[in-house]
């Protein structure tokens, strides 16, 4: 590569010390000199309305409180088809305040913002929001939802758990989550998706746990089911109380290793300490993740026809659709005879410490009254 000068090579260097990853490395036009993608923990909700001013507003508190966090680190604001007069791509320090952008939009337009912190407006970073909301009448067909995501680092809430988990909770609350996760994503340029989705697809056979595809051309997929389990998994109290009927949740999910917290509409579990990569190297089918995997199965959507949409698909690096698909949603599915032997390997798991979780806040799985 070269450099236009010695700040721009820190800026590169900066980068790959953070696992950043160039533009389009796997295409056959080769590497671009920018970063197309990077791992992060990236918070996902699915909810219902996102026209009404009681949800819009609740966005823009949860933009807030991200931005406490993220704003020295946000660049640059992305809207998909804005109203008139407004631009498609701003500097971050150029925006106005969320809940005046919002009210640019009619209650029958939907949007899409989506605010990174790339050096250039296509490239991506780790720190991420982006959110998509249906219009009223989308909304009213009830074959539509809206979804929320925030990412940052991997180390930033390594060393900062507890306030990414209050995050996520306060963001459920507000929003009247359906369903959601958190945990390893890969982040790819959105205005570039289509290059970088391989790269995705590649880290994907490399860290099991970490989620693939857009959460945002999925959410519709996924009105009445689960995608996956990880760190952290939302579900409705009306889904909560299927499960809870069919299992003594408190001896399939460990209070040493697992914990409940309530978010109002639903309940939130925290598998672990710190979100687990999966990696094919150490332990690509994490203990925590395959016994909750084994108990949000009956919730969990039986196709999700593909997970990537671009035309970059090679023998080498093949991407996630098809057979391909159903097989990564069925990654941490095992066989009953190999059930004991997960608990068994559950008990060299780290339990739960009051450095990366809210103890005093546990819900009782199978008491939770106020869930019913």
């Amino acid at each position: 590569m070269h450099f236009k000068n010695q700040e721009d090579y820190k800026v590169w260097a900066d980068q790959q010390e953070k696992g950043a990853i160039g533009g389009g490395i796997f295409t056959p036009q080769g590497p671009e000199d920018y970063v197309g993608a990077i791992p992060a923990i990236r918070a996902v909700l699915y909810f219902k309305e996102g026209f009404s001013d009681e949800i819009r507003e609740a966005i823009a508190q949860c933009f807030d409180d991200y931005q406490v966090y993220a704003k020295d680190h946000l660049t640059w604001l992305w809207q998909d088809e804005p109203p008139k007069g407004e631009k498609a791509t701003s500097a971050y320090k150029d925006t106005k305040p969320l809940t005046d952008i919002l009210k640019s939009y009619s209650q029958m337009k939907a949007f899409n913002l989506l605010y990174t912190s790339g050096k250039e407006k296509f490239a991506t970073g780790a720190w991420e929001f982006n959110v998509g909301g249906v219009s009223k009448w989308q909304s009213e067909m009830e074959i539509y939802q809206s979804n929320l995501t925030f990412s940052m680092p991997v180390e930033w809430v390594e060393e900062n758990t507890k306030l990414f988990i209050e995050l996520f909770i306060n963001c459920a609350q507000r929003l009247k989550a359906n369903h959601g996760y958190a945990g390893y994503a890969c982040i790819i340029s959105k205005i570039r998706s289509e290059k970088n989705e391989p790269t995705e697809a590649y880290l994907s056979r490399k860290l099991w746990a970490m989620n693939v595809g857009s959460p945002f051309l999925e959410s519709d997929h996924l009105l009445n089911d689960i995608k996956t389990v990880s760190w952290l998994t939302a579900i409705n109290n009306e889904w909560f109380n299927k499960i809870r009927e069919e299992e003594a949740l408190n001896s399939e999910l460990p209070m040493s290793w697992f914990i409940g917290y309530d978010y109002g509409t639903g309940i939130l579990i925290q598998a672990g300490n710190l979100a687990l990569s999966g990696s094919d190297e150490v332990d690509p089918l994490p203990a925590p993740y395959v016994l909750l995997n084994r108990i949000l199965k009956p919730l969990r959507a039986e196709r999700i026809q593909t997970l990537h949409r671009g035309n970059y698909d090679t023998e080498e690096i093949p991407l996630l659709k098809g057979y391909r698909a159903e097989a990564w949603m069925k990654r941490f599915d095992i066989p009953e005879s190999e059930v004991l032997d997960y608990f068994e390997k559950l008990q060299a798991e780290p339990k739960l410490t009051a450095q990366y979780a809210f103890l005093d806040r546990r819900i009782d799985w199978n008491n939770a009254s106020n869930l019913l």
